[in-house]
């Protein structure tokens, strides 16, 4: 059944891209924990909830969702028309796993994370039925999202709000997001705000691209009784330095090699619950 959905979304994601120009790409992160091991988990964190590895940096917490050294693989796709935007996203933790290994955990032998977001811009769809464009200062564009992110051990959830495009002239791109998170499982909703961004730089000869992104969950989302818990506020950041090595090769598509951090506190809205650490990643942009 996985091995058919990975299929199906690779399928459906590269004919996607052959006849509507999407930007589509892959990551490929590893972080093989390194700088320590499950011994220098403290006691009272080596419960299957919390699990760091204390003085490690490229370590991933051991919990429910796998042990300390990970290798994700995520698609991403990116599409404009006319009126807005698609954006969708999934992760595939442990996608070179051999069949009926009993030594990982459900997650790590294929789980899935991901979401897709669709956008429709009130401004261009103003634009097009005025025949003139409109001038909004700094911001570029503006649109109403929804964004349906899958969580496999958890469900669905949803968000709803606005993603604002910032009219600038140092980066790539800049945008910001302000929406409200809605997890079914907590009896009430937070407001989320986010950034991204993306910058690319050359260093003599040699390309480089400089990008991530931050979402600050404000408040929480109150009680949630079926898992006797409660959701807390929460940051999560992904930053990212790549270098352009298929340029070297000349390899007629974009292949990058580089790192990502990844810091976030309260992770899954757990009190406590932090993972800070590097990955080495690959991406090609087909």
């Amino acid at each position: 059944m996985k091995r058919n959905l990975v299929i199906s979304v690779l399928a459906v994601t590269l004919l996607w891209s052959s006849t509507a120009s999407a930007d589509v790409w892959f990551e490929l992160l590893y972080a093989g924990c390194f700088t320590g091991s499950d011994d220098d988990i403290k006691p009272e964190n080596n419960n299957g909830v919390n699990g760091e590895v204390d003085g490690s940096f490229d370590c991933f917490n051991k919990d429910f969702n796998g042990d300390t050294d990970r290798t994700v693989l995520t698609i991403k796709a990116f599409q404009p028309w006319k009126f807005g935007f698609m954006f969708l996203y999934y992760d595939i933790t442990g996608p070179f796993n051999k069949a009926g290994r009993t030594d990982i955990t459900d997650n790590e032998k294929g789980g899935f994370f991901g979401g897709i977001t669709v956008a429709v811009s009130p401004k261009k769809i103003g634009e097009a039925i005025s025949g003139h464009p409109y001038d909004w200062g700094f911001i570029a564009d503006v649109s109403i999202k929804y964004e349906a992110e899958h969580v496999s051990k958890f469900g669905m959830l949803h968000y709803y709000g606005l993603h604002w495009d910032i009219k600038q002239s140092i980066l790539d791109f800049l945008s910001i997001t302000t929406v409200i998170r809605d997890d079914r499982a907590f009896e009430g909703v937070d407001l989320q705000l986010g950034t991204a961004l993306q910058k690319s730089f050359s260093l003599g000869s040699q390309d480089f691209v400089f990008g991530g992104f931050l979402q600050w969950g404000l408040f929480g989302e109150g009680d949630a009784p079926s898992l006797a818990t409660e959701g807390n506020n929460f940051i999560t950041t992904q930053p990212q330095l790549l270098w352009d090595f298929g340029k070297n090769i000349s390899y007629p598509a974009k292949l990058y090699v580089g790192t990502e951090y990844q810091y976030t506190l309260n992770r899954y809205l757990i009190e406590d619950k932090s993972e800070n650490l590097f990955q080495f990643m690959a991406r090609w942009n087909i």
